[in-house]
């Protein structure tokens, strides 16, 4: 017998995390470019932005390059539309921060893939050139204990978005209910999996909290 599915998060309806948190009003519109292997995958967080964000934007795509709506809108609204991308000529958003670029921004576009495949979405779009590319400090720490990154400073979907979020909009604690329901999700998804699994496969200590 088949477990019942929330269609809308993509998960089991015990671990559905629609319903479970208020939209916050952010200030900057997030626009998520997710690649399609995410948008049913039960350890994505993207969807705790698409959840908890009032101004809020998704398209799924493999490829974006020829994607009509990504294009246009990127086309009317280069001046007031960051990208959030660790390339090399990135801008610590540290150092963005106060400057006239970033002031009027309006838009942050944040890529929703692993490493891998986001490289591969950045690489084939040559409109994400034109705009400012935004990236996170080195020191940032991220949670997501049930998914592998290349290296430390790499953090989940969720985490980069409230980060960026908190760093652009000058709020250190605004949104914090979106990481306290992304530390509830790693959580199950741990407890679920077991101890043994857990340590086996990501080297960790289960949060009991």
């Amino acid at each position: 017998m088949s477990r019942a599915f929330c269609y809308q998060c993509h998960r089991a309806k015990v671990a559905c995390l629609c319903g479970r948190i208020e939209k916050q009003p952010n200030e900057i519109q997030i626009i998520v470019l997710q690649h399609p292997d995410e948008v049913n995958n039960p350890k994505g967080t993207g969807i705790i932005a698409e959840l908890g964000l009032q101004q809020y934007q998704k398209w799924i795509a493999e490829d974006f390059s020829q994607h009509k709506e990504l294009i246009e809108f990127i086309t009317e609204n280069d001046t007031e539309t960051a990208i959030l991308y660790p390339h090399e000529d990135a801008y610590e958003l540290s150092e963005k921060s106060g400057t006239e670029e970033v002031l009027k921004l309006k838009n942050l576009i944040v890529i929703d893939a692993t490493w891998r495949k986001a490289k591969k979405i950045w690489e084939l779009q040559p409109l994400f050139q034109k705009l400012v590319c935004l990236r996170l400090t080195d020191e940032q720490i991220s949670n997501y204990r049930i998914r592998k990154v290349p290296k430390d400073g790499y953090l989940s979907t969720i985490e980069s978005v409230v980060v960026a979020l908190r760093a652009l909009e000058g709020s250190k604690q605004a949104y914090q209910p979106l990481i306290e329901l992304f530390t509830e999700m790693i959580n199950f998804q741990i407890n679920q999996m077991g101890e043994e699994t857990y340590k086996k496969n990501y080297r960790g200590e289960i949060n009991k909290k």
